[in-house]
């Protein structure tokens, strides 16, 4: 399973924090959908989706953390 790390502001620390999210394993669903002719598409999909959200590395509280597009 990979992390994703990115920076962002804990509240509960208050202050700028190093956050990190589980990633989805890609190869794994690549081949679950291979094994099942892509009905497991869908689940690839919805486990894409990040749920959890980014929590704080020094304190585990959710952080929110803004989306850099460059």
């Amino acid at each position: 399973m990979s992390t994703q790390h990115e920076s962002g502001y804990c509240n509960y620390c208050e202050r700028q924090v190093a956050v990190s999210r589980r990633g989805t394993n890609h190869i794994l669903h690549l081949l679950l959908t291979l094994i099942t002719v892509g009905l497991w598409v869908p689940i690839w999909i919805l486990a894409s989706i990040k749920i959890g959200g980014w929590s704080c590395n020094t304190c585990g509280s959710n952080v929110r953390v803004k989306i850099r597009l460059f």
